[in-house]
């Protein structure tokens, strides 16, 4: 999990711009629908914070609309999205009535705030890639695996993929929410978390920096043979996570990157980075220790910039592990 600053000046922009664009859009169809409960719960301020709200404050907005429209409910809520995935034929008639007092109000919700067919187009004018490129982050927050970087010149052509970390069919309020909206890659956003329900009790969000006590790691299975392990407290935010993203089992596909980590450590030890040093200081005297370590291990030292190179959080904690990050 990478974290991300919500108050870091580009992501800011990135979130005035989200609402400059979407809310004329978005105030527009509220405006046009007939009046009635929706309508008059989906007011401008409200509009407004269901963009822009932190992470924590989301849910309130779509357990406060269960509470505002009359026939609806939170424990029948959960009925609803357990019959919606049985096939029509297979509901019974109790299961029927609670669909069709539901369907015309997400119809109406998935209307207004519409990610398929509109914000998540390229061709529209404000879109998912527009947001990509605003945010700027540059491998999945989840994994720190895979690139995921935005290209939109001279066309739009690739784009992170954004994981609704509130599923958008549990929660269709917040699909265009600005902090549910989170840089993501295929894997994590589609393959693995899919539509598991995450909360900020039991799950660690992106944008909440919490101190975590988690650490990447190995043991020795055999004679140039390592296996991965991330430690952590069982049943814990960052186990829970962990699980959530099979991280442990996708990593453990670069088992590769321990052996030459520990190679090198065999090689070198200490003594690589400053001989790389005294090498680099010939060509730039003001060198300094985070761009040794970039160009020794392709990756980032500073955690905040963990988010710019592939695999950057898991190269510094086995690096740490083995001593090559002495001062």
């Amino acid at each position: 999990m990478i974290f991300l600053d919500p108050y870091a000046p580009h992501i800011l922009t990135a979130k005035e711009q989200h609402l400059e664009k979407l809310f004329p859009i978005v105030k527009k169809r509220v405006n046009d629908l007939p009046t009635g409960e929706l309508k008059t719960f989906l007011n401008e301020a409200r509009i407004k914070r269901i963009l822009t709200d932190l992470p924590k404050d989301l849910s309130y907005h779509h357990y406060s609309l269960l509470y505002a429209i009359t026939g609806v409910n939170t424990t029948e809520w959960k009925d609803y999205l357990r019959i919606k995935k049985k096939r029509a034929k297979n509901r019974n008639t109790a299961e029927n009535h609670v669909f069709d007092r539901y369907k015309e109000l997400i119809f109406n919700i998935n209307s207004i705030f519409k990610y398929k067919g509109s914000f998540g187009k390229k061709e529209t004018e404000y879109s998912t890639y527009d947001l990509a490129n605003s945010l700027n982050i540059q491998t999945c927050v989840y994994c720190n695996r895979i690139y995921t970087k935005t290209v939109i010149n001279p066309n739009k052509i690739t784009r992170p993929e954004f994981d609704h970390w509130y599923p958008k069919e549990t929660y269709p309020l917040l699909a265009l929410s600005f902090y549910n909206l989170i840089p993501s890659c295929h894997i994590c956003n589609s393959s693995v978390k899919g539509s598991i329900e995450m909360n900020t009790t039991d799950f660690l969000h992106p944008y909440i920096k919490e101190d975590t006590n988690l650490k990447f790691s190995y043991w020795i299975k055999g004679l140039n043979q390592y296996k991965f392990q991330i430690k952590r407290i069982p049943n814990s935010k960052e186990d829970n996570t962990i699980k959530a993203f099979k991280l442990e089992e996708i990593y453990e596909t670069h088992k590769d990157e321990i052996h030459d980590l520990v190679n090198l450590r065999k090689l070198y030890s200490v003594d690589y980075l400053v001989k790389l040093r005294g090498l680099l200081s010939k060509v730039d005297q003001k060198i300094s220790n985070e761009e040794i370590y970039r160009l020794a291990f392709g990756t980032s030292l500073d955690e905040k910039d963990f988010q710019k190179r592939p695999l950057s959080r898991m190269k510094r904690d086995i690096l740490e592990e083995l001593g090559m990050l002495n001062d």
